[in-house]
């Protein structure tokens, strides 16, 4: 796996990710500094760990927010 330091383009974890170069929870650090915030405040919110489920489970919170996004615009 590589050492990531810092944060990436989405398009490049996402790669990373999709070959299993990196987890979920790397994803998510080295995202952004917004994107890491925002994961940190869902655990606290919910009295989770940062762990790689959480990551997951955080990952696809934003894809159901998102969604819902779409279906309130199509309203």
């Amino acid at each position: 796996m590589p050492e990531l330091q810092g944060f990436y383009n989405e398009d490049v974890l996402e790669e990373l990710l999709y070959n299993g170069e990196i987890t979920t929870l790397e994803f998510v650090y080295h995202h952004s500094q917004e994107r890491k915030d925002d994961f940190k405040d869902y655990c606290q919110r919910r009295g989770l760990q940062e762990t790689e489920d959480a990551a997951k489970a955080y990952l696809n919170y934003l894809l159901k927010r998102e969604e819902n996004a779409h279906v309130d615009n199509l309203d």
